[in-house]
């Protein structure tokens, strides 16, 4: 069963300053971090889109030789997050074959477990939803990575463009599957300097 992962790392990072995705973490960069990641999972076909320097991106996971494809999303400065979601789901169902489901993940998420990623394909693959959001603690925060089956494609396609797919969420509370999990490995992406160090301390501290 082919599930393939979505990496978003198109954004200005207006908020950090600076390229947060090119940001030194463990021996190598936020966002090879995060592609490492998935990629010791069974998922393919992996995606990243960009859009802000582009080539810094790629040649900051040209070292991996990973097996990662890109697309670009030239709108990334005023499209929000779902302009990309858009291309990356574009992109794979353009694929042969396709993918039966997608994840998405944030390209600003060194944290991320790969545990998190095997618990989401394997609740996908034994039939206990095809629209999947992992939960921090029983009554915590959703967080990401979101997995979503060819189901939904068409409405994640239809959202409108100031949308996100947390809308297609809420409208469908009753399919979607909430995976709690224990770690907050989900939450900690790195928008400011602060959230950056927080996240340096705690992989230090391997937690």
């Amino acid at each position: 069963m082919m599930i393939g992962v979505i990496i978003l790392a198109a954004g200005a990072s207006s908020r950090y300053g600076a390229n947060k995705l090119l940001l030194p973490f463990g021996g190598g960069t936020v966002i090879s971090t995060v592609v490492s990641t998935v990629a010791r999972s069974t998922a393919r076909p992996i995606v990243v889109v960009t859009g802000h320097e582009p080539e810094q991106v790629q040649a900051a996971l040209a070292p991996l030789e990973l097996p990662v494809d890109f697309a670009h999303n030239p709108d990334y400065r005023s499209g929000e997050m779902l302009s990309s979601i858009k291309i990356g789901l574009r992109t794979m169902m353009a694929a042969t074959p396709a993918p039966q489901a997608i994840m998405i993940a944030l390209g600003d998420q060194p944290l991320l477990r790969a545990d998190v990623i095997d618990r989401l394909l394997a609740a996908f693959e034994q039939n206990c939803g095809d629209l999947i959001a992992p939960r921090f603690g029983l009554h915590g925060q959703r967080g990401h990575p979101v997995l979503i089956g060819r189901k939904w494609w068409d409405a994640v396609l239809a959202l409108p463009p100031d949308s996100n797919v947390r809308e297609l969420l809420r409208a469908n509370r009753d399919s979607l599957t909430q995976l709690v999990v224990s770690n907050d490995s989900i939450l900690g992406d790195v928008d400011t300097p602060e959230a950056y160090r927080a996240a340096l301390d705690k992989a230090v501290a391997g937690l």
